[in-house]
C-alpha cells in the first residue's frame, strides 16, 4: 500500500468517525423551537402526596358514616352528573379540576379530617395532592374508590333530577 493511499483511508476513516458523532448527538434546542426537549420515560416521576396519601378502608368509612362523624369531611371529586348519578352518604361534590379555584368552599373543614374519592383513584389523587399543596393537613383516599363502594354493595344516595321528581308525584 502507497502512503498516499493509507493517508486516504485514514482521512476517510476520522470523516466517518465524526459524522458518526454527529448522528449520535442530540439536537441542541434553538430559539424559537416550539417542542419541549424529550423526557426519559424510563424514569419514573416522583410520587406526589396524592399518590401516597393514608388510605381509609371501606368498612371503616361505612362505620363512622353511620356513627354519624362530624369531624370528617367527605368530598366526591368525580363530575356533577356522576355525583348525582349516585356517591358515598354525605359526601360533597367539587369536581377535581374545579378544586383549586374552589378550596375556600373547604375553609371550614381545613382542621378536619377530609377523605376524598372519585371513580378509580387517579382524581382522587390529583386532588388530594392539591389539597396538600393548599395546606391540608388530615387527608385520606378512600380505598378502593367509588366503583368498590358500588361492588361492595354500600349505601349510596343519588340526586334526585327534575324529571324524577315529577315521576314521583304523578304516581
Amino acid at each position: 500500500m502507497s502512503i498516499g493511499a493509507s493517508r486516504r483511508n485514514g482521512a476517510s476513516v476520522t470523516a466517518f468517525v465524526a459524522l458518526l458523532a454527529l448522528a449520535c448527538t442530540p439536537p441542541v434546542a434553538q430559539a424559537g423551537d416550539s417542542q419541549p426537549p424529550a423526557v426519559d420515560s424510563s424514569v419514573p416521576a416522583a410520587p406526589t402526596f396524592g399518590d401516597t396519601a393514608p388510605k381509609v378502608s371501606q368498612a371503616e368509612l361505612l362505620q363512622r358514616i353511620q356513627a354519624g362523624e362530624r369531624q370528617m369531611l367527605l368530598l366526591d371529586v368525580r363530575t356533577p352528573e356522576e355525583f348525582a348519578a349516585g356517591h358515598v352518604p354525605g359526601a360533597i361534590n367539587i369536581p377535581h379540576d374545579q378544586l383549586a379555584a374552589r378550596l375556600d368552599e373547604l375553609a371550614a373543614a381545613r382542621s378536619n379530617e377530609i377523605v376524598t374519592y372519585c371513580r378509580s383513584g387517579k382524581r382522587a389523587a390529583l386532588a388530594l395532592t392539591t389539597l396538600h399543596d393548599a395546606g391540608f393537613e388530615q387527608l385520606q383516599h378512600l380505598e378502593g374508590d367509588f366503583l368498590a363502594w358500588q361492588a361492595a354493595e354500600r349505601p349510596i344516595e343519588a340526586v334526585a333530577t327534575s324529571a324524577t321528581k315529577d315521576d314521583q308525584t304523578q304516581h
